[in-house]
């Protein structure tokens, strides 16, 4: 069933890929020399990403008390994982084209932006060097919902109403033979997405089961966890979440430093969350009714 899964993955004639600004970002941002200027060339390339690297550099969160127009100076005001963010968060939204954004999707795009910022809250907090791309890790963790979402609606409709006492995991098993983490995989891997991005998406679950990139991989169970449990879960329904808590051991803490994790992400509220959110991806997304679980 899973090879059959895959299969009918790879006949879709429309099947996104990622923009290839948001390709070369990912790609030149890795490296250990980067100039301003590099940045510049590739992010001018793409009018939807430039011009909201221009509102953010422009926007009251910064506080510059004058207006820039030149990319390169609003690039510096902004750094260089927040060009990042803009340019993933908006080539996630519109990957799939011209699709009809439904509340479905917009509650599953939502909660990974959400997941992201978490998590880079989480490894500030703790000092940890995954703080930069694990907001891209977040947002990219649920990509195999988003896939089942537009392409097989009614798959994921049944796989949503047969839940019961049993995982989210476990059903998606039963109904399609693999699950979202091992879909989102099949196409962050066809899009050659960094080894790191791939451990992420398939392990987010299980972060024990990860080979490599452990750490980053725990951090990302640990956001995806307390924001569907406290926050904004992926859809309507509930999805019985289980904690791995295995992955507190792999990032070296226990159970009083996760209470204070805890306490100290939720005493952000909701709305300060999406403008945080607003700034770090550029999503236009109307939050309504969104930021409850």
């Amino acid at each position: 069933m899973a090879e059959t899964m895959k299969a009918r993955l790879q006949t879709i004639e429309q099947l996104p890929t990622l923009p290839e600004v948001a390709c070369q970002i990912l790609n030149i941002t890795n490296r250990p020399m980067l100039s301003i200027h590099e940045l510049r060339e590739i992010v001018e390339r793409d009018p939807a990403i430039s011009s909201r690297v221009l509102s953010v550099a422009n926007s009251a969160f910064f506080g510059f008390p004058a207006r820039t127009d030149a990319l390169d100076e609003a690039i510096m005001r902004i750094g260089l994982e927040n060009v990042k963010s803009i340019a993933m968060g908006i080539s996630v939204m519109s990957m799939f084209g011209d699709i009809k954004i439904t509340d479905t999707y917009r509650r599953l795009f939502n909660h990974s932006l959400t997941v992201g910022l978490t998590a880079r809250q989480i490894a500030k907090g703790l000092r940890m060097s995954t703080e930069g791309d694990i907001f891209i890790d977040g947002l990219l963790h649920d990509l195999g919902l988003l896939v089942l979402d537009v392409y097989f609606p009614e798959l994921y409709e049944e796989i949503l109403n047969a839940m019961d006492t049993r995982s989210l995991l476990e059903v998606e098993k039963d109904v399609l033979g693999n699950t979202h983490a091992e879909i989102g995989f099949w196409l962050a891997e066809k899009w050659n997405l960094p080894d790191s991005v791939l451990c992420a998406i398939l392990f987010h679950h299980t972060p024990s089961l990860a080979s490599r990139s452990m750490e980053h991989v725990a951090i990302l169970h640990i956001a995806d966890y307390f924001v569907s449990s406290n926050i904004l879960i992926p859809s309507m329904k509930e999805m019985n979440y289980s904690f791995d808590r295995l992955s507190l051991d792999i990032i070296g803490i226990g159970d009083n430093e996760m209470r204070s994790i805890e306490e100290s992400i939720a005493s952000v509220s909701s709305d300060a969350l999406f403008r945080s959110l607003l700034t770090q991806c550029g999503t236009e997304l109307d939050h309504t009714s969104c930021f409850a679980v």
